[in-house]
C-alpha cells in the first residue's frame, strides 16, 4: 500500500473512531453540530504542510488536519512545485498564494470545536483539497 493511500486510510480511521465516540461534525458549510463529548487535548503550536504533485494531481500533504479548539495555531504551507498555488480556508476568511520553492505561514485565528474547514487551492479548483478538523478542547 502506498503512502498516499495509507494516509487516507489513517484520516479515514480517525475519523471512524472520532464518530464512533459520539462525535458528529457537520461538512462543508462550517457550522457544527452540538457535541456531548469528552474533549481532546493538543500541545502543538504549528503544524507543517506541504503542497506537492503526485503524478497528475497536486494535493496538500497532511490532506486531514486535526487540531484542538482554543488558542490560535499557525499553519506552515510549504509549495514543493514550480507553479504558484493557492490556499483558502473560507469559513476562516483565509486566503494565500503560495509561491514555487516558498514557505507561508498562516497564523489561524482562535478555533471553535466541533467543526470541519475546507482548505483548497483557489487559484487551481481540480486540485485536492485538504480538510482541517477541529475537536473540543479540554
Amino acid at each position: 500500500m502506498g503512502q498516499f493511500a495509507r494516509g487516507i486510510g489513517i484520516a479515514a480511521g480517525l475519523l471512524v473512531l472520532l464518530l464512533g465516540a459520539g462525535c458528529a461534525f457537520e461538512v462543508g458549510t462550517g457550522a457544527a453540530i452540538e457535541l456531548d463529548q469528552p474533549a481532546f487535548s493538543d500541545d502543538r503550536t504549528r503544524v507543517e504542510v506541504v503542497t506537492t504533485k503526485i503524478g497528475e494531481k497536486n494535493i496538500f500533504i497532511p490532506s486531514t488536519i486535526v487540531l484542538t479548539a482554543g488558542e490560535s495555531r499557525t499553519l506552515s504551507f510549504f509549495n514543493t512545485t514550480d507553479a504558484p498555488h493557492g490556499m483558502k480556508i473560507p469559513a476562516l476568511e483565509i486566503e494565500v498564494v503560495l509561491p514555487p520553492g516558498e514557505e507561508f505561514v498562516v497564523e489561524l485565528p482562535t478555533l471553535e470545536g466541533g467543526k470541519i474547514h475546507q482548505i483548497q487551492c483557489h487559484l487551481h479548483p481540480p486540485h485536492r483539497g485538504a480538510a482541517l478538523v477541529v475537536l473540543p478542547s479540554e
